[in-house]
């Protein structure tokens, strides 16, 4: 256990130095990585070849075909980014949907020659997609707690819009002013369409069934598939272009990123193949910790396995047993152990987590670069909810 913990921030470093010193493609950094890792692991051949193939299936049907959707849309339609205020709120809104790396792969265009800008989108989506109901990270970890979805939303609002604003002003700190002010129309609908789709997903997903059951949240669910949302965007913007362009529609510019996409999402199941995430998280169970306790579990399992929702899952399984000893067993108790576990569920991302590298390309960023912005910048957005969500914890 200890020598597959040690394994990860080896595997991190190797993948910087074939990216940036050979000039490996980052997807085959990645396959080289995660192969290293698995026979460094104590993993057979077979079981590698197994976890890593799920892994990027999964990755380029539920996020890949965002990619390239919002690729076409860019060659299409868009050659400015979104203004700073409109892409705030685009970050906030997406955060709201059923994936995270789903709605910035679709966000792609709001960040095009603007670093400064993608970067704070990002960091606020990650705050309100942990944080925040109809998000499926707060409804997980409010069903698991028993907490009050309610009750957890009028409580982690607030703390979601904070911690936003936390990683908006460290992304202004950490990049250098965007050169271009961008530009809002009509175009953009092609991208928000299928963002609020996304929303309309997470909200049909909720166990209270919000939208109808049976048939209509089928529908409602159907429509925000991943392979319906890249059509409809590609189309929108073939017809809101108001001309054929097949040059733009033969464009692959998208491939490398695709390729990452996959290859992160391959590396990802691999490493929760070794089993170690959650042995790891239980290092965290010390009732003396208190709501560390939701928060350090979450982070690890996110750490070590790039999956959020599963770090929330994790956690909370872990932690609602212990809610009577870490003094959270009240209703207010739960809301916050749930929100906590949230919290942790933000860091820290990098190479192992789609978002990153998604993160990393609307950023113009090397993996060297993305890790002391991107990754300190989920860190720094999970810690600022931590300590809001701590002070909450002596008021109520």
């Amino acid at each position: 256990m200890i020598l597959a913990a040690l394994l990860l921030p080896a595997a991190v470093a190797a993948l910087v130095l074939l990216v940036q010193r050979f000039a490996l493609p980052a997807f085959l950094a990645l396959l080289t990585i995660a192969a290293a890792y698995g026979l460094a692991a104590d993993m057979t051949i077979q079981s590698i070849g197994r976890a890593f193939g799920l892994g990027f299936s999964a990755a380029m049907e539920q996020t890949g075909l965002l990619v390239v959707a919002a690729g076409l849309v860019r060659a299409l339609l868009i050659q400015r980014p979104l203004p700073t205020p409109a892409a705030v709120t685009a970050g906030l809104v997406a955060g709201l949907g059923g994936s995270a790396a789903g709605g910035l792969a679709l966000l792609q265009p709001a960040g095009l020659s603007a670093p400064r800008r993608a970067m704070g989108l990002a960091l606020a989506l990650l705050a309100v997609h942990a944080l925040v109901v109809p998000s499926p990270l707060a409804v997980a970890a409010s069903a698991v707690l028993k907490a009050d979805v309610l009750a957890g939303f009028r409580m982690t609002l607030p703390v979601a819009a904070l911690a936003a604003l936390g990683g908006w002003l460290f992304a202004m700190a950490s990049l250098p002013r965007d050169p271009d002010g961008g530009r809002l129309s009509w175009r953009w609908l092609a991208v928000a369409i299928p963002v609020a789709l996304l929303v309309v997903q997470a909200v049909a997903q909720m166990p209270t069934e919000p939208l109808g059951r049976g048939g209509e949240r089928e529908f409602y669910t159907g429509i925000s598939q991943p392979l319906l949302l890249a059509v409809l965007a590609v189309g929108l913007a073939v017809l809101m272009s108001l001309r054929w362009q097949p040059a733009a529609l033969a464009d692959t510019s998208w491939a490398p990123l695709l390729l990452t996409v996959g290859a992160a999402g391959g590396f990802a199941r691999l490493l929760d193949e070794t089993g170690v995430p959650p042995l790891l998280a239980e290092q965290a169970l010390d009732p003396r910790l208190g709501l560390l306790v939701p928060f350090l579990a979450a982070a690890i399992v996110k750490t070590m396995q790039g999956n959020s929702l599963a770090a929330v899952l994790t956690a909370s399984g872990m932690v609602e047993p212990m809610l009577p000893a870490l003094g959270l067993d009240g209703s207010a108790g739960r809301t916050i152990a749930a929100a906590a576990a949230g919290a942790g569920a933000i860091a820290i991302c990098h190479v192992n987590d789609p978002f990153f590298w998604i993160a990393a390309h609307m950023a113009g960023m090397t993996p060297a670069r993305a890790l002391r912005v991107v990754s300190l910048g989920s860190l720094v957005v999970a810690v600022l909810a931590l300590a809001l969500l701590s002070v909450l914890r002596l008021v109520l």
